[in-house]
C-alpha cells in the first residue's frame, strides 16, 4: 500500500481509504460481514476510515471501535451536523459539542484524527462561533484537524472556497472523470488535506456493477436515470480507447494522478473489491492516455458535469 503524508496531522494515509456509509447502510447493496471487511482492509494495510455519526445511527462509528488496540495506526475522519433523532441538519454549539462526545464514546478513542461539518450551507461555513469553537477542539486535543464535507451532491462550490479562505484544514468532496467541477478548484489548494469520494460516478465508471438499472433501495436512485444511461455512453468509449485498465481502476488512477489528493474512498461492500481497487498501486497515466480522458470529458462528461452541479439548487 502507498501512503501520503495529510497536511495537516502528522500522520499518512493509505491512497485507498473505507468509507463506512456502504458498511452500513444497505443503499450500497446488503452488507452483512462488515467488521470482516474493516479487518481484511487493515491487513492489506488501509488504515483511512471515512465515517459520520449519521452514518447507522451510530454503527459507522461502533465499528471501527474494532480498532482501539491499534488507535495511533489508523486515521478516522467522521462527521457531526445531522441530528440522529431528525435526520434533519443541526449545528448549534450545544448540538455539536454532545454530538462530538457521542462520537468519541462510540469510537472508544480519546481524540478524532479528522473532525468535519457535515453538509453544511454557507451560513454555517462562514459561522465565526462554529470556526473558534473546532479551534479549540483542537488546542483540547480532542481532535487533531477540522475540516468541512461538502455534499450531499456535486456542487458547493462557494462553500468549499470559502472554508478554504476561513481556514479549515481539509475538505470531503466529490471528484472524478465525469464530475470534474467543482473538485479541480478546490485541488489547486495544496495547503489543505483531500478526500475524494464518488470515484465511480454512482458505478457508472465501474464496469463491475453493470448493467446499471434503477433501483429504489440504492443510492443512486437519487441520480437521474438518463444521466446514467449518457454517462455509460462515453464510459464504453473510454474503455475501448484505454483498453490497458479495468474501467474501476482507471477511475482511481485518475484520481490519485493529482497529488493533491490525500485518498480516495470508493463504495466498498466486499473483500473482493478490496483485492481489485488495491491493484492500482504505483499505477500512474501516461501523458497520452491523459489526453484521451480529456477528449472524453469534452466529447461526452462537460455537460453532464453541468447537469450535476446544478442538481445542488435543490439542496440549498
Amino acid at each position: 500500500m502507498i501512503y501520503r503524508k495529510l497536511k495537516n496531522v502528522n500522520k499518512e494515509v493509505s491512497e485507498i481509504g473505507i468509507g463506512l456509509w456502504s458498511l452500513v447502510s444497505n443503499e450500497w447493496g446488503i452488507v452483512s460481514n462488515s467488521e470482516k471487511i474493516l479487518k481484511y482492509a487493515y491487513e492489506k494495510g488501509i488504515n483511512f476510515f471515512d465515517t459520520a455519526d449519521i452514518y447507522g445511527k451510530g454503527k459507522g462509528e461502533e465499528l471501527l471501535s474494532i480498532f482501539k488496540t491499534n488507535r495511533d495506526d489508523i486515521v478516522i475522519l467522521t462527521k457531526v451536523g445531522y441530528d440522529l433523532l431528525t435526520n434533519k441538519r443541526r449545528f448549534d454549539l450545544d448540538y455539536l459539542n454532545k454530538a462530538i462526545n457521542d462520537s468519541l464514546n462510540r469510537l472508544k478513542t480519546s481524540y478524532i484524527d479528522i473532525l468535519m461539518l457535515h453538509n453544511p450551507t454557507i451560513n454555517v461555513v462562514t459561522n465565526e462561533k462554529i470556526f473558534e469553537f473546532l479551534k479549540d477542539l483542537k488546542k483540547e486535543g480532542k481532535i487533531l484537524s477540522y475540516g468541512i464535507s461538502l455534499g450531499p451532491t456535486l456542487g458547493w462550490k462557494e462553500e468549499g472556497l470559502k472554508a478554504i479562505e476561513i481556514g479549515y484544514e481539509s475538505l470531503e468532496h466529490i471528484y472524478n472523470i465525469i464530475e470534474r467541477y467543482p473538485g479541480e478548484d478546490f485541488l489547486k489548494y495544496e495547503n489543505i488535506d483531500h478526500f475524494i469520494r464518488v470515484p465511480h460516478a454512482s458505478d457508472v465508471l465501474n464496469e463491475m456493477k453493470w448493467p446499471i438499472n434503477y433501483d429504489s433501495k440504492l443510492h443512486r436512485k437519487f441520480k437521474d436515470i438518463n444521466w446514467i444511461k449518457k454517462g455509460l455512453q462515453g464510459a464504453e468509449i473510454l474503455k475501448e480507447k484505454l483498453k490497458n485498465y479495468m474501467l474501476y481502476e482507471l477511475a482511481l488512477i485518475f484520481i490519485l494522478s493529482n497529488r493533491n489528493v490525500s485518498s480516495v474512498l470508493p463504495n466498498i461492500t466486499s473483500i473482493t473489491e478490496i483485492d481489485k481497487y488495491i491493484k492500482i498501486n504505483g499505477l500512474e497515466l501516461k501523458t497520452d492516455e491523459k489526453i484521451i480522458i480529456e477528449e472524453i470529458y469534452n466529447n461526452y462528461f462537460k455537460d453532464l458535469n453541468q447537469e450535476s452541479i446544478e442538481e445542488t439548487q435543490k439542496y440549498k
